[in-house]
C-alpha cells in the first residue's frame, strides 16, 4: 500500500519523464520549430545517449549502461533504410531486455552479473542480425501476427504485448523501489516506443532518441543525488540534506528533534523488520506535519523537523497534534491491521502466534532562534537538550526551549 511519502515520491519520479516526452511531441507539431531542430537531431540523440553511457560507466551502473547501449543500437538500426527485417525482432526483444536489466540487482559492470548481462545482449545482437538479414525462418509468421491490424501502429501483437508487459513491470518497480533508475528506464522505454512509430522520419526518431538519452542521463545523476541526500528506508531527506538546510536558515525558525520511545526494546522483542516498519510509519506521520514543517531522518530512531518562519510557540499545536496522533495509532503485530499486518515475532520469542497490540510514542524537544545567538548549531543543541528533558519526564511528551542564548 502506498503511503503519502511513497505516493509523492513516485509522482516526482514519473512527472519529469512524461513532461519531456510531451515536449518532444509538441516540437513536432509546429513545423517551424520542427525544421529548426531536426537538422541537429541525430547529433543530439547520439550525444545524449553517449553522455548517459559515460556517466553510467563512471558510476558503475550496469542497469543504466546496458539499456543505453541497446537504445543507441536501436536508433542506429532504425535510421538505416535496409533494417526492416530486423525491426520486428527489435520490437519484441527490446522490452524484454529492459525487464531483465531492471529486475536484476545493481552489482556493477565489471562483475560476473555485468558480464552476464553484456553477454546476453551480444548474443541477441548476433541472433537478430542473422535472422533479420539471412534467415527469416519459421519465427516470422509469429512476429508478423497481427501486424497492421491496429490503425495507429505498425507493430505486431507480439511487439505490443512485449512493450505492455515491460511498461507494467517497470511501473510496479517504480512504486516498490522508488528510485530514479526504474523511472528513467520506464520513460526511456516509452520514448523508444514513440520513436518506433515515426516510420520514414528518421529525424523525428532521433528527437525521441535525444529525449531518451536525457532521461537516462538524469536517472544516473538523480540516483547519485538520492544516495547522498535521501534516506533509503523511510524516503525522507537524510542527515546531509538536514545539515545543508541548517546553513540556509535565516530570520525566525524552529527545530524539533523527535525520538521514538523505547525503540531498542521494541526492536529486540519483535525484530528488525517490525522496527523498520515502525520507523516508516512514524516517518509518514512526521512527513504530514502541519505548519510548513519539513521532516528529516536524523539517524537511527531519531528524526528532525524544521519550521522556517515560525517560532517555537507557533509550532506548539502542530507538534503536539503529531505526537498525539502517533500515540493513538494502536498498531497491531501479527494481525490484519495496517501497517504491520505481515510482521512476525522473532522465532525465539515464546508464546502463540496471535495478534499483539503495541503503542508507539515519541518524545520531542523544540527550540527556536529567538535568543541573541541564532546559529543553527546552537538551536540544534538546545533542541537536543529539550529532547533529553522530555525523555527524563516520562517520554511521550514535548518540551520547549523558549529562547536560545550562549
Amino acid at each position: 500500500m502506498l503511503n503519502v511519502i511513497t505516493f509523492r515520491r513516485v509522482v516526482s519520479l514519473v512527472s519529469p519523464g512524461a513532461l519531456l516526452l510531451f515536449v518532444v511531441w509538441a516540437i513536432q507539431q509546429d513545423e517551424s520549430v520542427r525544421e529548426a531542430s531536426i537538422q541537429y537531431a541525430a547529433f543530439i540523440s547520439f550525444g545524449t545517449l553517449g553522455a548517459a553511457a559515460l556517466l553510467s560507466w563512471y558510476h558503475n551502473y550496469a542497469r543504466v549502461f546496458l539499456p543505453t547501449a541497446v537504445v543507441g543500437l536501436v536508433m542506429w538500426t532504425f535510421g538505416r533504410p535496409d533494417s526492416d527485417p530486423m525491426k520486428l525482432w527489435i520490437a519484441l526483444l527490446l522490452p524484454l531486455n529492459f525487464i531483465l536489466t531492471a529486475a536484476l540487482k545493481e552489482r556493477g559492470l565489471m562483475t560476473l552479473d555485468g558480464a552476464f548481462q553484456g553477454g546476453i545482449l551480444l548474443v541477441q545482437l548476433l541472433l537478430v542480425h542473422f535472422l533479420g538479414q539471412n534467415a527469416p525462418g519459421i519465427f516470422h509468421p509469429f512476429l508478423q501476427w497481427g501486424q497492421n491490424s491496429i490503425p495507429w501502429t505498425w507493430l505486431p501483437l507480439s511487439g505490443l504485448v512485449s512493450f505492455a508487459v515491460a511498461m507494467v513491470f517497470l511501473l510496479v518497480l517504480v512504486c516498490r523501489r522508488r528510485t530514479s533508475v526504474e523511472a528513467g528506464l520506464l520513460w526511456a522505454l516509452a520514448g523508444v516506443f514513440m520513436a518506433m512509430h515515426q516510420v520514414g522520419q528518421p529525424e523525428a526518431q532521433y528527437l525521441y532518441g535525444s529525449a531518451v538519452g536525457l532521461l537516462l542521463t538524469f536517472a544516473v545523476l538523480e540516483n547519485g543525488f538520492d544516495m547522498a541526500y535521501r534516506d533509503e528506508l523511510t524516503g525522507l531527506p537524510g542527515r546531509r540534506a538536514f545539515n545543508e538546510l541548517l546553513q540556509k536558515l535565516s530570520r525566525r525558525y524552529t527545530i524539533a528533534m523527535c525520538d521514538v520511545d523505547n525503540f531498542k526494546t521494541f526492536n529486540d522483542t519483535y525484530g528488525h523488520e517490525a522496527g523498520d516498519q515502525i520507523l516508516k510509519t512514524v516517518a509518514t506521520t512526521l512527513f504530514g506535519v502541519k505548519g510548513g514543517g519539513r521532516a528529516f531522518r536524523y539517524g537511527g530512531e531519531e528524526f528532525a523537523l524544521v519550521f522556517n518562519g515560525r517560532s517555537a510557540e507557533e509550532v506548539q499545536p502542530f507538534v503536539e497534534s503529531m505526537r498525539d496522533a502517533i500515540a493513538k495509532m494502536g498498531l497491531v503485530l501479527n494481525g490484519r491491521a495496517h501497517p504491520l499486518d505481515t510482521t512476525t515475532r522473532k522465532k525465539e520469542t515464546p508464546g502463540p502466534a496471535t495478534s499483539t497490540s503495541v503503542n508507539i510514542t515519541i518524545s520531542i524537544g523544540v527550540a527556536d532562534n529567538s535568543g541573541h545567538n541564532d546559529k543553527p548549531e546552537v538551536v540544534l543543541e538546545a533542541a537536543d537538550a529539550a529532547l533529553y528533558r522530555a525523555k527524563e519526564s516520562g517520554r511521550n511528551c514535548v518540551k520547549f526551549v523558549e529562547s536560545v542564548s550562549v
